[in-house]
């Protein structure tokens, strides 16, 4: 197919792009800036596009499924931890016994996590484990691709023929989405999830792994200048985390803050709360939906991470509406940690999140001006964007109207 639709390349572009790609690096190396690493990523995939045939890149495309199924098969197999237990390669032979594989499956699995950077070639037969196959070791990492997997894939497969059929409106009805098409269902994706424990269960230790290896927000927000300072300890609670799944984001800010500053609350879903296992006792729980009255006033400081962005505009006045009402004037701060998006020159990872939450919640990823306008609506408005590195997830900083003190 490829062979009959060559076009002819740029070199003098993809030369000038590869100095652009070996300078990011050289930065990245003299300072270990986040940023530089970022776009020299982001200019090396611009560099293989010069350099590929389109109709290749189209054909790897529509093939990359298969690295989807190699990776989720290796996984179930037990090979990445067989791949990372020790220091010697591993035959076929070995990766296949546990299981009783037969060995030419496992040899077939084996060149598609190879060509996928997820294991390295020592000699014929012979495997070494990567970066990548050690990451796929983790708990957390396992449930991010089994619930992207075995609960995202087959809504993304019928999310063109929900499109087609609502005559591509964006989907923005909870009740109504590619999710409740592909399902037959008229529940909210949470709902669904709340009866499914064990793709519950995925998305839980999917979301307790989402920050991939970024740092907490309590390590760059300057929290004690914004929120420790004026907060009064025994007035109300110091933060409520709305909707902080199974507390991770909570644990890991007492571990920055381990001061008497206030109490600690966790708020999510009877379903989500009740799987609980093990959480700090000092962290308050409370089995609360975000679309009634917020329980808890006045508190210093209302928490939502990866929250917003699952919602239409619609719904997330109707939530923002419940924590506003909640809010004391001059002391009650919100702080929303999501991805916000520039106008143009989006990222892949944040595109693809994006359409993303449009397939399961439905919902969206926000520009500034779009999160300036949403927030502005319910009578919030905004200190501050907060950007560790100058992009992608950040902390929006809101106080009530006209509140200065805060």
């Amino acid at each position: 197919m490829a062979a009959n639709t060559r076009q002819p390349i740029d070199i003098d572009s993809a030369a000038s792009q590869c100095q652009k790609v070996l300078g990011y690096i050289e930065k990245y190396r003299a300072d270990a800036k986040e940023i530089d690493r970022e776009r020299a990523v982001e200019a090396a995939a611009v560099l293989v596009r010069l350099l590929e045939q389109p109709a290749d890149a189209i054909y790897k495309l529509f093939l990359s499924p298969t690295i989807l199924m190699a990776v989720k098969t290796a996984s179930d197999l037990g090979i990445f931890s067989r791949l990372c237990d020790g220091d010697a390669f591993v035959t076929c032979k070995e990766l296949a016994t546990p299981k009783g594989a037969d060995v030419q499956l496992i040899e077939r699995i084996m060149r598609a996590l190879v060509c996928s950077g997820f294991a390295a070639e020592r000699g014929p037969g012979q495997y070494m484990p990567t970066r990548r196959s050690k990451a796929m070791t983790a708990r957390t990492v396992i449930g991010l691709m089994d619930s992207l997997f075995v609960d995202f894939l087959p809504i993304i497969h019928k999310t063109p023929e929900f499109l087609r059929e609502t005559d591509y409106r964006n989907p923005e009805d909870p009740t109504h989405g590619p999710l409740q098409y592909t399902h037959k269902t008229t529940s909210t994706t949470w709902d669904w999830l709340s009866k499914r424990p064990a793709a519950l269960d995925r998305f839980n230790s999917f979301m307790e792994g989402n920050r991939a290896g970024r740092s907490h927000w309590a390590e760059w927000f300057p929290v004690q200048e914004r929120l420790l300072d004026g907060a009064v300890v025994n007035k109300s609670p110091l933060l409520v985390d709305i909707a902080g799944g199974r507390g991770h984001d909570l644990i890991k800010f007492k571990q920055r803050f381990p001061g008497p500053h206030g109490d600690l609350v966790l708020e999510e879903l009877p379903a989500v709360i009740d799987d609980i296992s093990n959480l700090d006792e000092d962290l308050r729980r409370v089995k609360h939906d975000f679309f009634q009255p917020q329980p808890i006033k006045g508190a210093r400081v209302y928490y939502m991470k990866h929250v917003m962005h699952d919602w239409s505009d619609g719904n997330c006045r109707i939530i923002l509406g419940h924590v506003v009402d909640a809010m004391e004037r001059g002391y009650s701060k919100l702080l929303i940690e999501e991805h916000i998006l520039p106008d143009q020159h989006a990222k892949e990872l944040e595109t693809l999140r994006d359409l993303i939450v449009m397939v399961w919640c439905p919902g969206n990823e926000r520009t500034r001006q779009r999160w300036t306008e949403l927030l502005e609506s319910v009578g919030l408005e905004i200190q501050n964007f907060w950007l560790p590195d100058g992009f992608g997830t950040g902390i929006v900083e809101a106080v009530l109207k006209d509140d200065r003190r805060a």
